[in-house]
């Protein structure tokens, strides 16, 4: 059983995901830093409090919440990925890659790690890491026409056109208006 001193933020945290399902966020983010003033080391409650933060469109106090909760578990590839794709959202491209390539590290078959990494690799223009990312997503995840669309477009900018081409009759075999945007985007006939 749990601790008195760890008991009571335990139960802020609940507090805040009831006060979250009420629709009063703010008063949700007061009790989470309460709590959090209270006992530093939560790291659900810094992990929650970050999330709240980056709905509430608090960016670098989102940032530095889910840095803290890393900082408490490291090996969170959860939080990683939320804090990557935040950092992708921002046009911080660099630092979303690094913790992406964290994730794709302890957490292998999460394949939104593998497709956002992908994605960051292609606005950086460095479509061959783009396309073993991508086509890491498609493995994990058959059935993501994004991940098949994107990856078709690595191999264009690579002039792989037959790879395009097959990745775009694949997408095509499931999902034929992605296949379909494909073939118009990329001129595959």
């Amino acid at each position: 059983m749990a601790s008195n001193s760890t008991l009571r933020p335990l139960l802020r945290l609940k507090l805040a995901q009831l006060l979250v399902f009420l629709g009063q966020e703010r008063r949700a983010v007061a009790t989470l830093r309460f709590a959090l003033a209270e006992y530093p080391g939560l790291q659900q409650g810094w992990r929650y409090l970050a999330f709240l933060l980056s709905m509430a469109k608090e960016n670098d106090a989102a940032i530095e919440a889910f840095r803290t909760a890393i900082g408490l578990d490291p090996a969170d590839a959860e939080t990683r990925f939320n804090l990557g794709f935040l950092l992708q959202q921002l046009g911080r491209l660099a630092e979303a890659a690094v913790e992406l390539e964290e994730v794709t590290r302890l957490a292998p078959k999460l394949d939104r790690a593998w497709y956002g990494l992908g994605l960051i690799l292609l606005e950086q223009n460095q479509f061959q890491q783009a396309a073993d990312s991508l086509r890491e997503a498609v493995r994990l995840q058959y059935f993501n026409p994004n991940a098949g669309y994107y990856l078709s477009f690595a191999y264009h900018k690579l002039g792989e056109h037959g790879k395009a081409l097959a990745e775009c009759e694949r997408v095509n075999s499931y999902d034929p208006k992605v296949g379909a945007r494909m073939r118009r985007d990329f001129g595959l006939g």
